[in-house]
């Protein structure tokens, strides 16, 4: 890149974290890729991101990794980042942070840059030297990479995890002795029993509040009707 196409990007785009956490307060989860699994398992994150690392299924083939904190009353933290210190505004794993946040607010989509958000309190803030530029668009790159990558990767893993965890559950079961397998189908059935046991209460109850609600109008109406017949004869004995 010429000193010239630096000079007007540089117009283009200058922003500079202010850690002042509006953008990590606005996110409730956190999108995540094979890339940041990798370097967590290197630098020891990863044992505290597991209890929040979510796999969402989006029909019909497509998979997604989010950290995402468990919904609570009262939580003083509104962001749904496990990693984000409301208190003190601050990252806990600013160093290696999710490629997602990394790249913040700029984005790349194969062919150009592009802002994400233009209400960022980070951008117009301060000056980009071609050091910071450069990290940036780098940063833009390699989450347009990471999100290629387990978009194309994640389904494949996913199948093949479901497809080990099946072959290991026929493998388990084919060795079960017959008195094993009988216990096991009376264990299921008892579990089915109970759920639609459930479901038939809970039918009887939405049937309750329906005939509830059937005989609380019928009241209704023979009340109004004694009312308004309780006026047709006052009117009678007036006249």
């Amino acid at each position: 890149m010429s000193d010239a196409e630096t000079k007007t990007e540089q117009k283009k785009f200058v922003h500079n974290c202010t850690k002042c956490g509006q953008c990590c307060e606005k996110w409730q989860e956190i999108p995540i890729y094979i890339e940041d699994l990798q370097r967590w398992v290197y630098d020891g994150t990863l044992q505290y991101a597991m209890p929040f690392i979510q796999l969402e299924e989006i029909p019909p083939i497509y998979v997604r990794l989010k950290l995402k904190k468990p919904e609570t009353e009262n939580d003083p933290n509104p962001s749904g980042c496990p990693f984000y210190d409301y208190n003190n505004k601050i990252c806990n794993v600013y160093s290696s942070m999710p490629v997602h946040c990394a790249a913040y607010p700029l984005a790349y989509n194969g062919e150009k840059y592009y802002l994400v958000d233009m209400d960022s309190p980070g951008l117009g803030q301060g000056k980009m030297t071609s050091e910071s530029l450069s990290l940036a668009r780098k940063r833009a790159k390699d989450h347009f990479e990471a999100v290629t990558n387990s978009s194309a990767l994640l389904p494949y893993i996913y199948t093949l995890i479901l497809g080990e965890i099946m072959r290991k559950s026929q493998e388990a079961m084919s060795t079960l002795s017959d008195e094993d397998k009988e216990q096991l189908e009376k264990l299921l059935s008892k579990s089915e029993d109970k759920k639609k046991e459930k479901s038939s209460e809970e039918s009887l109850d939405e049937s309750s509040e329906e005939s509830l609600d059937e005989s609380t109008d019928e009241i209704d109406k023979d009340q109004t009707d004694q009312i308004d017949q309780t006026e047709e004869t006052d009117k009678k004995e007036t006249t």
